[in-house]
């Protein structure tokens, strides 16, 4: 008898661990594939078309000028570093449930508060060199480095958590199949 109480309640132990790891995993997969993921291309793509340009020799922040931005720097803006950014931004802020702290990371409030500036400074015809001055600056690298840095620690979480699953699954208890 004791030892039939004793199994009831180590099975019911694993049961309940089982069913906490399915539903952090569940949260995981959701913060990847509807947040993380997500920023995580979006910034990289940014980050390498900025690299190529650099590359390329068009002038850096600090060089820039009306004529830069005319020849240069404004269509790579207009067709693709502004659009994701402001596609970044909309995911932050139409996901931020799925954040992985309590509140919001710094990286990310910059961020957007800076895409949102840009956003007006282009509609009221002031932006980059063009702006007098810069009220809210974008985070530099450590925006990149957030994003890269969850969406490294979410995926390595993801993967110990499908690996104990098949651990469970693997040494579980086995149900008999009926013949």
């Amino acid at each position: 008898m004791i030892v039939a109480a004793l199994v009831f309640v180590l099975n019911q132990y694993a049961q309940m661990r089982a069913e906490r790891r399915q539903a952090r995993l569940a949260r995981v997969n959701i913060q990847l594939r509807e947040l993380y993921g997500p920023l995580y291309v979006l910034v990289d793509v940014n980050e390498c078309i900025y690299r190529g340009l650099m590359a390329a020799g068009l002038p850096g922040k600090r060089d820039r000028t009306k004529d830069t931005l005319a020849v240069g720097w404004k269509k790579w803006l207009d067709h693709a570093l502004f659009p994701a950014n402001v596609r970044m931004r909309d995911l932050i802020l139409s996901n931020g449930d799925l954040l992985r702290e309590e509140g919001m990371p710094d990286e990310l409030r910059m961020f957007c508060a800076h895409v949102s500036y840009f956003e007006v400074s282009r509609a009221t015809g002031t932006q980059g060199a063009e702006a007098d001055r810069v009220y809210i600056r974008h985070p530099g690298d450590a925006y990149p480095a957030y994003v890269r840095g969850t969406y490294a620690a979410l995926k390595r979480e993801q993967r110990e958590l499908l690996t104990a699953e098949e651990r469970g699954r693997r040494f579980g208890p086995r149900r008999r199949s009926r013949a």
